[in-house]
C-alpha cells in the first residue's frame, strides 16, 4: 500500500496505526497525536482531557481553538470525520472570500458523501472491506476495485471537489438517508405542497390544534429548538425537520402520516424568469430540499431522499386571490418602510400600482427566457403584460402547478387536492376528509377558518379575469387546466 494513500487504515472496520503517523478512532475521537513534536502537545495538553469530544456540546469556542491548533501541528482535519460537523467546521473556518462563493454553491443532494463516517457506511454496505483517509489527489468519497477511499478537504476546498465525477479507476461512492429497515415504517410523510399564500399556515395549524399531534417541515431553520433544527427522523439528519419543535405536540401514531410542508422551488415574487421557469427534475429536487441550522448556527441546505414520502396533499387557492395574497406578503416584508408602504397602501389601488411597477421592471429578462404555451408560440410574458396586472405572477402560478401534478406521478405518491375556498364552503367535511387521507383523529376543535372574507376577484375588471383565464389556457397542461377551470365558470 502506498504511504501517500493512507494516514489511517481500516479493515473490517478497525483502525489500524499505519505508518506509525496516528490511530484514529473512526466516529467519536480526535487523532492522538504522534510523539515526534513533544512541546507542541505539551502546550495544548491541558484543552483536552480525554480524546473524545461530545458532538452535541460542540460549540462557537471551537471556532478560536481549532484555527490555534492548526498553527501547533495537529492535524484538525481529521475533525472532518465527525458526524454532523464535518463539512460545517470546514465552512466556518474559512476565509472570507471563500466562504462567500461557497455559500453560492448548488444544494448538496442527499446521496452525496461529505463526511469520512458516512463514507464508512457506504462501503460496509457496498461490501467493500478496507477503508483509508489520507490525503489524496482525489478528495471526499471514492472507491478503486475492492477499497473505499475517504480523501481529507484541505480549508480551502470547495464542497464541488468533494462531489465531483472521478475518471481512470476511480468512481464515487454515494450515500444515502434512507428509512433503515429495522426502524418503524410510521409515521409516513404526506407533503402539504402549495405555491406559497394559498392556505399553507391555516392548514397546519388546524391539524396541530385538531389532531394535537405534530407537523413536520422543509424550512427547519425557521423551526428551531435552542437555536437548532429538530430532525423528524434522526436517520435522516438533512429533513424533514419538526414545526415549532418548542411545543408539546406528539409526532402522529402509527398508522398515520405526518403533513410535511413543502412550496417546492419555482414561486419566488418579483423575479426574472430564469429564477422560476424550471425543469420537471429541478422542480422536484426542490421539493426535497430542506434548509436548517448546522450546530454552528449557519443556515445549510440538502436534499433528502425521495422514497421518504409517501402521500401528498396538494393545495390549491383560487389565483386571483393567491397573487393579491403575495402583495400582502410583500406588504408585511416592507413593514418599517413608512414611504414603501404609503405608495402601495392594503387596497386596491394599492395592488394596482404595485402591479403595475412589477410589469414593467423584467421585460429584457423575460424575452430572454421565454415561456411558450403549447398552443402557439408566443412568448405568454409578453402577449399579457399589458393585459393583466402582475401577470408574471399568474404565469408562475400555472408552471407551479404543472410541475407538482408531474411530481406526484413521478414519484408514484398517493395525492388529494384540498381547495382553500373549501374550508369555508364547509369546513367540517373538507377537514374530515383531510384528517382522514392522514390517518388522524379529532381530539378537539381545532382552530377557527377566518378566510372567508378572504376574497380578491374584484380587484380585477372583467377584462383582465378574461385574460387571465386565456393565460391560464395557453401553458396548463391539460390536468392543471382540469384542476383550475372551475375558477372560471
Amino acid at each position: 500500500m502506498s504511504s501517500r494513500l493512507s494516514n489511517a487504515y481500516i479493515k473490517d472496520g478497525r483502525t489500524k496505526n499505519y505508518n506509525a503517523r496516528r490511530v484514529h478512532d473512526y466516529s467519536s475521537t480526535l487523532p492522538e497525536r504522534s510523539t515526534t513534536k513533544p512541546r507542541r502537545t505539551m502546550l495544548f495538553k491541558t484543552l483536552f482531557t480525554s480524546s473524545s469530544i461530545n458532538i452535541s456540546g460542540f460549540n462557537r469556542n471551537w471556532i478560536v481553538i481549532i484555527p490555534l491548533l492548526c498553527i501547533t501541528g495537529l492535524n484538525v482535519r481529521n475533525l472532518c470525520s465527525l458526524r454532523l460537523i464535518s463539512r460545517n467546521y470546514v465552512r466556518r473556518i474559512r476565509s472570507p472570500t471563500a466562504a462567500t462563493s461557497l455559500r453560492k454553491a448548488s444544494v448538496i443532494p442527499s446521496n452525496t458523501c461529505l463526511t469520512a463516517d458516512e463514507c464508512n457506511d457506504a462501503r460496509q454496505q457496498l461490501g467493500l472491506t478496507e477503508f483509508e483517509i489520507g490525503n489524496f489527489s482525489k478528495y471526499g468519497c471514492f472507491r478503486r476495485g475492492s477499497v473505499a477511499f475517504w480523501g481529507q478537504p484541505s480549508i480551502s476546498l470547495h464542497v464541488e471537489q468533494m462531489i465531483a465525477p472521478l475518471d481512470d479507476d476511480n468512481s464515487r461512492i454515494h450515500c444515502s438517508h434512507k428509512r433503515p429497515q429495522n426502524s418503524s415504517p410510521w409515521p409516513g410523510v404526506a407533503w402539504l405542497m402549495s405555491f406559497p399564500n394559498s392556505g399553507t399556515s391555516y392548514t397546519g395549524a388546524l391539524i396541530r390544534s385538531s389532531s394535537l399531534t405534530a407537523t413536520a417541515t422543509n424550512y427547519g431553520s425557521a423551526n428551531l429548538l435552542n437555536q437548532t433544527s429538530q430532525m423528524l427522523f434522526d436517520w435522516s439528519p438533512v429533513g424533514p425537520f419538526m414545526t415549532d419543535p418548542k411545543s408539546a405536540f406528539n409526532l402522529p401514531k402509527n398508522g398515520t402520516y405526518i403533513l410535511t410542508k413543502t412550496h417546492c422551488g419555482g414561486y419566488c415574487f418579483g423575479c426574472p424568469p430564469k429564477h422560476y421557469v424550471q425543469t420537471q427534475a429541478e422542480f422536484r429536487d426542490d421539493c426535497l430540499t430542506s434548509d436548517f441550522l448546522d450546530v454552528f448556527g449557519g443556515k445549510q441546505k440538502a436534499m433528502y431522499d425521495a422514497s421518504i414520502v409517501d402521500k401528498a396533499v396538494h393545495l390549491v387557492r383560487d389565483p386571483f386571490d393567491n397573487v393579491v395574497s403575495r402583495f400582502h406578503l410583500k406588504r408585511n416584508q416592507k413593514q418599517g418602510n413608512a414611504t414603501w408602504l404609503a405608495v402601495y397602501p392594503n387596497s386596491i389601488e394599492g395592488f394596482r400600482n404595485f402591479c403595475a411597477y412589477v410589469n414593467t421592471r423584467l421585460h429584457t429578462a423575460e424575452e430572454k427566457v421565454p415561456v411558450v404555451g403549447e398552443k402557439s408560440n408566443i412568448n405568454v410574458l409578453v402577449k399579457y403584460r399589458e393585459q393583466i396586472p402582475c401577470y408574471s405572477d399568474f404565469v408562475r402560478y400555472v408552471l407551479w402547478h404543472n410541475h407538482a401534478i408531474e411530481t406526484f406521478d413521478e414519484l408514484g405518491i398517493e395525492q388529494m387536492t384540498l381547495y382553500y375556498e373549501n374550508y369555508g364552503i364547509n369546513h367540517r367535511e373538507t377537514t374530515a376528509k383531510l384528517f382522514q387521507f392522514l390517518g388522524l383523529t379529532h381530539e378537539s376543535e381545532g382552530d377557527h377558518f377566518r378566510g372567508s372574507e378572504r376574497y380578491y376577484r374584484g380587484y380585477f375588471t372583467s377584462d383582465e379575469i378574461e385574460a387571465v383565464e386565456e393565460l391560464v389556457k395557453d401553458i396548463a397542461s391539460k390536468e392543471t387546466w382540469n384542476l383550475l377551470n372551475h375558477y372560471f365558470d
